[in-house]
């Protein structure tokens, strides 16, 4: 128990620490986190409605709309008919953004961790590596073991060759 304790804690940790620098990275831009939050989600499904968007982040439909229609403002989104139901909206990057995010999303992704990566040896760096995949890889098992879908959070981060429609 001491070590799935110090591990989540960890977790926690780096999480706190790269939603930090992430805060310090989009206020730079003028977006919120929770506005990069519905950017990540958007770019990772290509294509949402404001229901998905809200079950995904976890967020009601009405904070969700009100981020969408701020960012709709700030053009970083567009809202467009769903084919198949005109009664839903499909949410989806704007042209300019997709091609931004396209240009720069893994420097945008790993710029929190590069300097604290450069503070170790590269021997370290490796060690790190090779720990992380192996707690991924074992994180993986046990959600097929328990039926999870585990696609969409290896497209979120970015694990190449991981996921049916990987990025």
């Amino acid at each position: 128990m001491d070590k799935a304790n110090f591990i989540r804690e960890s977790v926690d940790f780096l999480h706190r620490y790269i939603m930090k620098s992430l805060q310090k990275q989009a206020k730079e831009h003028g977006v919120t986190i929770p506005q990069v939050k519905v950017i990540g989600d958007v770019f990772a499904h290509k294509t949402v409605s404001i229901k998905q968007l809200s079950q995904n982040l976890k967020m009601t439909q009405s904070t969700v709309s009100d981020i969408v229609e701020r960012l709709i403002s700030k053009g970083f989104l567009v809202k467009t008919p769903n084919a198949n139901d005109k009664r839903i909206v499909d949410i989806s990057l704007s042209a300019e953004l997709a091609e931004e995010i396209n240009e720069s999303i893994l420097e945008i992704a790993n710029t929190s961790l590069i300097g604290v990566l450069d503070l170790l040896s590269p021997n370290e760096q490796e060690i790190v590596e090779k720990g992380m995949r192996l707690l991924v890889s074992a994180v993986k098992e046990k959600m097929k073991a328990e039926g999870m879908d585990n696609d969409e959070f290896f497209e979120v981060l970015y694990f190449p060759g991981e996921a049916k429609h990987g990025k």
